[in-house]
């Protein structure tokens, strides 16, 4: 059944619709869909939040006082962008549109220029005899609805999206117009032939097809939360990439003339040397784009075909999600919570790049933080920035290193230290003494599972009855990505796979191949998988003892810990993540 056609749906089904061909049909007929119950009462009998998630976020609400009930739902973790977006369309009785499967017309894209566009988060979908249709991702932007009135001189009829899909399709439709404008304004010889920076420096500052360019390659990675955006050179063209979700994604390929003057901006950004192109240079940057703030670290590197960039987002104004929020099972939400009440010892969250480690602790501190402790934190970078907390920035270049900032932060009367990683022996002797004399110390270390954390400290040169003294627990994860509910069907799992995990050949498995939904990747979100090591008097005689790392992991799977592994199945197994991807973070 199509999505205008009659029958038995609910009006956020009837007014979903995925082609212009339905939207043209809907405003012919201009139904009245509107709905006046709650957005929060819309939301739980489509089953989106049960009650008790309601009248939790509607007390938060009201001790915040501005932040708006969708915005803190999806904040914690408990909605998605998408079911603020149709319970939204169903109160005003607008359509919602996944403009993923619309084809819009070049004559409907040219009423609302690019940069108004990029700036406001709206994008013409359709124009009728006597109005312009817009998707927008808030309806409720009156001070927008004036502006699109005066800019294009036509009536507006509003249409929801997803905030990332508007993004998208202005991307794909005014893209190519921006990189023809940055062709045009190419001064080839300018880049090439003068070695004077200043030079150099001038020429990019004043090429705004570039500048333009640049910001838009940023803001587009940011609306589409992005951790990373990489530059590549190729021989024939250069290849933009996003990772989202943990996988790099290919965005667009531009016109290789354009990669000098792209790497120039970009160095401009980050207060590089512009002519420095043989040796590898880092810079930071800082973004606002739609009231959200990011810090930007900048890499190049001389390749064989141009200049590689990667250029790390990092969200300064981390909005701190519940740690239940974060997948922990009842039992391992209570452990960690028992560990965190603590007034002194150390806790680890260890992990490779990119698992996560530093969301689970920020998340760990905003638990911490609801009984007002005094919080001091020592970061290389300072990834996120958190009210009500003292966050220092280590400069290594100057000698302020992790050890001699916690010297002298135990001068500042802190109750609970968080380092943001423990690298050598002197900074692990500083923790240990930290926790030694009443503080409870939070840091990470680069390690594969909970339990080889304890032997990396003693590694290190700690001594085991210090270790015993002082260590409490230890968190181990890796973040997988989660299936596309829209797409998920059976999974094909090679016997391999199951022998190794010790699967039944004949158990049914899930993934997603990729639809619309998820942007064709499969993939709908990230979470943890982890195992929790909580340090028994057991444990500590063992470690006291001199057992080996294989004794030290069979003593903490008989106090309670659940390996990573058996986690990341488990979790196949309710066909949240494919049995692919528990095998891909699988540690034994």
């Amino acid at each position: 059944m199509s999505a205008m056609e009659p029958g038995n749906a609910s009006p956020s089904q009837k007014l979903t619709l995925t082609s212009l061909e339905d939207l043209r049909r809907y405003y012919q007929a201009r139904p009245k869909y509107a709905t006046y119950h709650p957005l929060g009462e819309i939301l739980v009998q489509h089953q989106v939040i049960n009650r008790d998630q309601l009248s939790r976020a509607l007390v938060e609400q009201k001790q915040l006082g501005t932040t708006r009930l969708g915005q803190l739902l999806q904040k914690k973790g408990w909605a998605r962008a998408e079911d603020i977006a149709t319970a939204l369309a169903e109160i005003l009785g607008l359509p919602f549109v996944h403009l993923d499967s619309f084809d819009i017309e070049d004559s409907v894209i040219e009423r609302i220029p690019a940069e108004f566009a990029r700036e406001h988060g709206c994008v013409p979908i359709l124009a009728t005899s006597d109005s312009l249709v817009v998707a927008v991702s808030d309806p409720t932007d009156t001070e927008l609805l004036g502006m699109l009135k005066f800019i294009t001189g036509k009536s507006i009829d509003l249409a929801l999206a997803n905030e990332a899909e508007i993004f998208a399709a202005i991307s794909r439709h005014y893209d190519a117009g921006e990189e023809q404008e940055a062709l045009a304004s190419i001064r080839t010889s300018v880049l090439t032939q003068s070695k004077d920076e200043k030079a150099l420096k001038r020429s990019v500052e004043q090429n705004k097809p570039i500048i333009h360019l640049v910001q838009n390659l940023l803001s587009d990675a940011l609306i589409r939360r992005a951790s990373d955006v990489h530059i590549r050179p190729r021989q024939s063209h250069a290849e933009v990439l996003f990772r989202i979700d943990g996988q790099l994604l290919t965005v667009r390929k531009l016109n290789k003339a354009l990669l000098p003057l792209v790497v120039s901006r970009i160095k401009v950004l980050g207060n590089m040397n512009l002519a420095e192109h043989r040796l590898p240079q880092d810079g930071r940057y800082r973004l606002s784009v739609q009231n959200k703030t990011v810090d930007l670290r900048l890499s190049i590197i001389p390749a064989l075909h141009g200049e590689s960039v990667v250029i790390r987002l990092l969200d300064t104004d981390f909005a701190l999600r519940d740690l239940q929020a974060l997948g922990y099972s009842a039992g391992d939400e209570q452990r960690l919570k028992h560990l965190l009440s603590r007034s002194q010892g150390i806790f680890l969250v260890t992990g490779p790049t990119g698992s996560g480690k530093s969301t689970t602790l920020y998340t760990a501190l905003g638990h911490i933080r609801k009984s007002n402790p005094n919080i001091i934190t020592v970061e290389d970078p300072v990834e996120y920035h958190l009210d009500g907390i003292t966050q220092i920035q280590t400069r290594p270049e100057i000698g302020y290193t992790f050890a001699r900032s916690l010297r002298h932060i135990l001068r500042h009367d802190p109750d609970v230290i968080m380092i943001g990683e423990i690298r050598d022996r002197e900074t692990a002797n500083m923790a240990v003494e930290s926790a030694l004399t009443g503080h409870l110390v939070l840091s990470t270390l680069h390690t594969n599972d909970a339990t080889s954390s304890i032997t990396r400290l003693l590694e290190m040169g700690i001594e085991a009855y210090l270790v015993n003294a002082t260590v409490i627990g230890v968190l181990a994860q890796r973040l997988v990505r989660k299936n596309c509910t829209h797409c998920r069907v059976p999974e094909p799992v090679a016997e391999s796979i199951r022998t190794h995990l010790s699967i039944p050949l004949d158990e049914v498995f899930y993934h997603s191949p990729g639809c619309e939904h998820c942007h064709h990747t499969g993939v709908q979100g990230r979470v943890a998988v982890y195992e929790l090591l909580s340090v028994s008097s057991a444990l500590r005689a063992s470690i006291e003892e001199g057992a080996s790392l294989d004794q030290l992991e069979q003593q903490a799977r008989v106090d309670g810990m659940t390996p990573l592994t058996q986690h990341a199945i488990a979790l196949a197994r309710k066909g949240v993540i494919s049995l692919a991807e528990a095998y891909r973070v699988r540690l034994e």
